[in-house]
């Protein structure tokens, strides 16, 4: 195909008819054989427990071109309600996507489309997929349609507040996401311990204050579970839960950990159902 044939061709595919929102429809979120362009990309464990915007586009649709500052002002704006943004380019040259990333400046996660888009259906681009924490697939359609945003706060409403909601993790935050909790957490913390360590304390938002802070969030949820232990405890029960499995292997919460063990032990571990972690 002649270049002018090739541009003509990804014109009139940015510009077909958007793909109409259908539910889960089969789909799964498996990014496992991506190639991603942007460092820290999401683990599985993050994916899981966040809700995921998911936009399919390339460098060389101009439609998807445009509308990259408004993706990037979306990911700005919640970059602290564990709503993760990815990027999934239909480009053949990953150098090509990487270095047009840099380019301008994209603060979202970027990979290259290893066939995701075809097995959702997606028939045009920019096509962008709102996914609840729970993987329910909720809409698709252009982002910057104003339904797109509408449904990303609905599902936010929807799922559990994060830990670190509304604090600034300063240049650690690329930690975010798994500093509010699950298999990786450990790992963050330890890394974020490591830096307080040899923090010269020079920045505002140095080490030291943002380790201050994941614990102070920390220690809101533990005394929350304290003082209902003898009151309520089966819904102590549930909370020190949440704590132990998605904060558990720290100094901080190894007495969390040791209390819902004696929780277990006296209520049968029963967790009602109708008990749920804030």
């Amino acid at each position: 195909m002649k270049p002018g044939n090739f541009v003509l061709a990804g014109a009139i595919f940015c510009l077909l008819g958007m793909v109409t929102a259908s539910g889960d429809s089969g789909k799964k979120m498996d990014l496992s054989a991506v190639q991603w362009v942007t460092q820290n990309p999401p683990a599985g464990e993050e994916l899981n427990s966040c809700v995921r915007v998911v936009e399919f586009w390339a460098t060389w649709c101009w439609p998807c071109r445009i509308q990259i500052s408004h993706f990037k002002s979306l990911a700005k704006k919640y970059e602290d309600r564990n709503v993760i943004f990815i990027g999934l380019s239909k480009d053949r040259s990953a150098d090509t996507v990487s270095e047009f990333v840099t380019k301008k400046e994209i603060n979202y996660h970027v990979g290259m489309d290893s066939g995701i888009g075809d097995s959702w259906g997606v028939q045009s681009i920019p096509t962008a997929f709102v996914i609840s924490h729970e993987g329910k697939f909720l809409w698709c359609g252009n982002p910057r349609d104003a339904k797109c945003e509408a449904v990303i706060k609905q599902a936010v409403a929807a799922a559990p507040k994060p830990l670190l909601e509304g604090v600034d993790l300063g240049r650690y935050s690329y930690l975010r996401i798994k500093l509010c909790g699950g298999a990786q957490f450990v790992e963050a913390y330890t890394a974020l311990e490591g830096h307080a360590k040899n923090c010269g304390c020079t920045e505002k938002l140095c080490a030291c204050k943002v380790l201050a802070s994941v614990n102070t969030k920390l220690r809101e949820k533990i005394t929350a579970a304290q003082m209902i232990r003898h009151t309520d405890p089966k819904t102590a029960l549930t909370r020190y839960k949440d704590i132990v499995d998605k904060f558990g292997g720290i100094s901080l919460t190894r007495e969390s950990e040791l209390i819902y063990a004696q929780l277990q032990q006296e209520l049968g571990g029963q967790i009602p159902a109708v008990a749920k972690a804030e």
